[in-house]
């Protein structure tokens, strides 16, 4: 039974990794206390903008929240990366435009879904 376990949180730990929808618990721990505080307050605005939203499917919303952030923290990360990059700052400015953005762009597709039907 323990070798089940093992293999079965492995298996987990993996699953995890490869996900989009979250945000890599490593990346997490090298990002400055400056960068995660300005994370939560674009993610807070950008919460608090898409009220609505979150009132009629919050089950949604969240999953499309934590898949938005990563994909902005990805993008973010890549630019901070650049040689003329200012890293932290890059970081920042490069999240705060990115998440808005892709946030309202699922909830207009999901809307479209939605009338669709």
């Amino acid at each position: 039974m323990p070798a089940k376990a093992r293999t079965t949180g492995r298996a987990t730990a993996a699953t995890a990794q490869g996900r989009e929808d979250i945000l890599n618990a490593h990346a997490i721990s090298t990002l400055g206390a400056g960068v995660v505080s300005a994370m939560s307050a674009v993610g807070a605005a950008v919460i608090k903008k898409h009220k609505p939203a979150l009132g009629k499917s919050p089950d949604w919303f969240w999953h499309m929240f934590a898949k938005c952030e990563a994909k902005a923290a990805r993008v973010a990360e890549q630019a901070a990366r650049d040689p003329q990059a200012w890293g932290d700052a890059t970081f920042i400015e490069v999240y705060a435009a990115q998440l808005p953005k892709l946030m309202s762009a699922a909830l207009e597709s999901h809307d479209k879904a939605l009338k669709a039907k």
